[in-house]
Formats: C-alpha cells, structure tokens, sequence
C-alpha cells in the first residue's frame, strides 16, 4: 500500500480545517469502522461533526474532565448526540500511572510524545474507547487529535485497550506536525 504523510510546520489549531478534510477522504476510500475523534471543548468535534455529515459515519467523541467538570459542556454533548454521535470520557495515560501506580502508562504516553503531542493523543483515544467498551478490539479505527487545542494529527490503528495493548496496532499516520 502506498499513501502520503502530510506533515505541518507547527502543531496546533491552524490544521484543524484540513486535517479534518484529510479525515474525510481517508474515510470515504473506505474499511474504516469507526472514527475517533479528540475535542476539549467541542470546536473540533463540531467541526467533524459538520464535514461528515452525509457520510454513514458515527463519530466518538472522546473528551476530558477539567477542573473536576467533563469537556465539552453538556450542551455541545447533547448537539453532537442529537446528530447521532457519542461523546465520552476516560483516564489519560499519565493519569493512569498515578491512579495504579504503575509507570508503564505513563511509560508510553512519554514514549507517544517523542513523535508528537497529537501522536500521544490519537493513540490514546483509541485507547480509551476500547478499553470502556465503545470500540471492539481489532476494528480498524480513524483517529484524529491535536497539539493543546485543534487537530494536528490522524492514525489509522486496529483498536487495543489499556488491558489488551498488545492488540493495538497503528497502520497508517495520515499527518503530524514536523516537530513535537
């Protein structure tokens, strides 16, 4: 198989736009079965949500716990359901480490972050929505997530959870910033 990697300058909210079309595409050629997708406070989400509207695509939603409250607010929770997606919440890695006391998630999520901060996240996602059931291990999933805010980068992976790691595999990387 032969595909291109588009790589951005900076990492950041600038891409969202086109990674999210770069998304799109790579959905349409089909074999994806689910699309997981990063969004703090929902501008991503929404975004995606817009651009594949008229696709058959279901897009989850994996969001964060701010200051003690889940990201996006219900509000952008209840938009994105009422298109028909899901919007969920799980332990990131680093969390992971200290709430087990174990460093190996904390290990890797390092280990993420030596190709980029969206590297990390993307993986992370799939992480989340298979180990709290909303992915089945081994689908072949489309992951999108950025640096901070935005979206920056997009693998294509078989789904793993925290607790069947060694099932996840990463395919393809569609695009990263250049550097971390």
């Amino acid at each position: 198989m032969k595909s291109e990697i588009t790589y951005f300058e900076k990492g950041g909210e600038d891409n969202t736009a086109e990674v999210i079309e770069i998304a799109l595409a790579r959905f349409v050629m089909g074999d994806i079965e689910a699309v997981v997708i990063a969004s703090t406070f929902g501008k991503t989400a929404k975004l995606a949500a817009d651009v594949f509207a008229g696709t058959n695509a279901h897009l989850i939603i994996v969001g964060e716990v701010l200051d003690g409250e889940q990201s996006p607010s219900a509000k952008v929770c209840k938009l994105l359901s009422d298109q028909g997606h899901l919007v969920i919440w799980g332990l990131p890695m680093g969390a992971m480490s200290k709430f087990c006391r174990n460093d190996a998630p904390s290990l890797i999520a390092d280990a993420y972050k030596r190709v980029s901060e969206g590297f990390k996240v993307v993986c992370e996602i799939v992480l989340i929505a298979t180990s709290t059931g909303y992915l089945k291990i081994g689908q072949k999933v489309l992951s999108v997530a950025g640096t901070h805010s935005g979206a920056d980068t997009i693998i294509i992976a078989r789904a793993g959870g925290f607790d069947t790691f060694q099932e996840f595999q990463v395919h393809e990387i569609l695009c990263k910033p250049y550097r971390r």
